[in-house]
């Protein structure tokens, strides 16, 4: 998967959703006390753990929204450019993930997603289409660094997710956060700023809508029925998990023989997005992942680590979208541009108390499936690398 880029005011109140899930943060803070200094904004309970205290100052305003400029960008760059005005809101924040939409003008295809796994904090694009599609180049990202990858080892009002390209150079993103002041995002290569987008966090402004793909914040995005009974399907068996065995292999694969025991876990089910890690043996990295959008659904493949860390660039959080309506038993997540020519993707069956199926296709024909038993539950797996 490449990974190019693409004075105080009133404040509203705090969503209930945020208020509650800092609440166990806001009565360590009051035991604590509190700092005058902007730049040590993390409530003190949190500043043993840089990355909790991060996402915590990203989740401040959550809700609100903030004017934005273009600071920087390469001359090549034909999305942006110096001076260009942009809008940033904290969109959704929980503990454990923070979406943050930035619109330039009408255009509404962009999303930072930054989740917490083990060991740290993992930055992804989310980039759709105006119908709401996941686009080709999408989830491309990060994980948090340490130096000398960074230059600065990660803190509760700065994080660099970046890596070494094989031409030993230091790229990545950079994002800096005084709650109350400012919020710097941008891309760097051996240090020195690329692309830089500042906020001022002093002057919230009206929100610009909804990003696109993504339904109002609390609501289920609307999908064909057939997706939706599909979605329904899986849900059927959250919280059990199934035995399943290879049935097509790749010629020559070096990942899997055709001996694997292997494990599909309905493990999250929530109303816009499932989580079904599977596991083989004794490898816990891999989680599906279905998310609904308005135009349909998303498939993306969440390989982690064992320490949690995400795997490196383009072995994780591939995947694609819906084209089409599919069944409630059936649907395909196609690439849009071919690979030699072909068409390729991923196939997902379910047919419930029975059999569920997840595979690639190359034109239409298995090229790798694997099926499980939905007849028997078995006993629940641990839980897959990273959550």
């Amino acid at each position: 998967m490449p990974a190019s880029l693409f004075g105080l005011g009133h404040r509203s109140p705090m969503p209930l959703l945020t208020a509650l899930a800092l609440l166990p943060v806001l009565l360590l803070v009051s035991a604590c006390g509190t700092s005058d200094d902007p730049g040590d904004a993390a409530p003190a309970s949190l500043a043993t753990n840089p990355h909790d205290a991060f996402l915590a100052n990203l989740s401040q305003a959550c809700g609100q929204a903030f004017p934005g400029v273009v600071t920087s960008a390469p001359d090549t760059d034909p999305y942006f450019s110096p001076g260009a005005e942009l809008v940033l809101e904290f969109r959704v924040c929980s503990p454990d993930e923070v979406s943050v939409p930035v619109w330039m003008g009408d255009n509404g295809s962009r999303t930072w997603v930054f989740t917490r796994t083990g060991g740290g904090i993992d930055l992804r694009h989310d980039h759709r289409h105006p119908d709401g599609r996941s686009e080709p180049n999408t989830f491309y990202g990060s994980f948090v660094a340490q130096p000398p990858v960074a230059t600065e080892a990660p803190s509760p009002n700065r994080h660099e997710f970046k890596r070494i390209t094989d031409e030993g150079m230091s790229t990545g993103w950079v994002v800096e956060i005084i709650p109350g002041e400012r919020y710097t995002y941008g891309t760097q290569r051996d240090g020195e700023w690329r692309h830089r987008f500042d906020f001022d966090l002093s002057q919230p402004v009206p929100s610009p809508g909804d990003p696109w793909g993504h339904p109002p914040v609390g609501t289920t995005a609307q999908v064909a029925a057939s997706q939706a009974a599909f979605l329904d399907n899986l849900a059927q068996h959250c919280g059990k998990a199934f035995a399943g065995r290879l049935v097509v292999v790749p010629e020559g694969s070096q990942t899997f023989t055709g001996d694997e025991e292997l494990i599909v876990h309905f493990r999250e089910c929530g109303d816009n997005r499932l989580k079904l890690p599977f596991h083989a043996d004794d490898d816990h990295s891999r989680t599906w992942i279905f998310t609904r959008t308005t135009a349909g659904i998303d498939l993306r493949h969440d390989h982690r680590l064992e320490n949690g860390h995400p795997d490196g660039p383009g072995s994780t959080w591939y995947g694609a979208h819906t084209q089409a309506d599919g069944t409630g038993t059936r649907q395909e997540f196609l690439r849009e541009e071919l690979r030699d020519g072909v068409q390729t993707g991923w196939r997902v069956e379910i047919v419930p108390n029975e059999r569920y199926t997840y595979g690639t296709i190359r034109d239409g024909e298995w090229s790798f499936r694997a099926d499980f038993d939905l007849t028997s539950a078995i006993e629940t797996p641990s839980a897959p690398w990273g959550y």
